[in-house]
């Protein structure tokens, strides 16, 4: 009997997370896809940056230390934006970034990073980059890593980088 009932709560929790992942894939997929659109939000302000309008601001090539499971760490170049910037041409200020405590940025795979709002303003902390080495960073379908991939450059070994970046959010 004890079996019994152990088995029924194991099915249902299997039931109830499988119920949750499919609901969470099927917002996350409906939201925006991987041609580069960004929504920025505060509250219940909600803006959508496209490609060109991110690419089109002040973009600056830096370097930053790619470590991956399958690789060891690698100076790499990229070029991109400042997510500052981005966040500002989104209509949000400085002092409206100030005033939350995090910034919460997640990737079309469902992937979440927060990073202190004292971060994104200080000076090249926090970049959206969308070319390495000269060439397109390529989106999630085809094998890249874009085509937006946030990069914390302060971080030696890549732990806060987002691959992919459909959102950003004050929190």
């Amino acid at each position: 009997m004890k079996n019994k009932k152990l088995l029924l709560v194991i099915v249902l929790l299997i039931s109830v997370i499988s119920i949750f992942g499919y609901l969470n894939a099927r917002n996350m997929s409906s939201k925006i896809t991987d041609e580069g659109n960004i929504a920025f939000i505060v509250e219940e302000k909600n803006t959508i940056l496209t490609f060109d309008e991110i690419t089109s601001l002040n973009s600056k090539e830096f370097r930053a230390t790619e470590d991956t499971s399958t690789s060891g760490p690698t100076p790499r170049k990229y070029k991109g934006v400042l997510l500052k910037d981005e966040l500002n041409k989104a209509g949000i200020d400085d002092e409206t970034i100030a005033s939350y405590k995090k910034t919460v940025i997640t990737g079309l795979d469902g992937y979440v990073i927060a990073l202190g709002t004292d971060e994104i303003l200080q000076k090249r902390i926090v970049d959206l980059a969308f070319e390495k080495v000269g060439k397109p960073l390529g989106t999630m379908k085809r094998g890249g890593s874009g085509p937006f991939q946030m990069i914390a450059t302060a971080d030696m070994f890549a732990q806060r980088w987002c691959k992919y970046v459909i959102e950003v959010r004050l929190e």
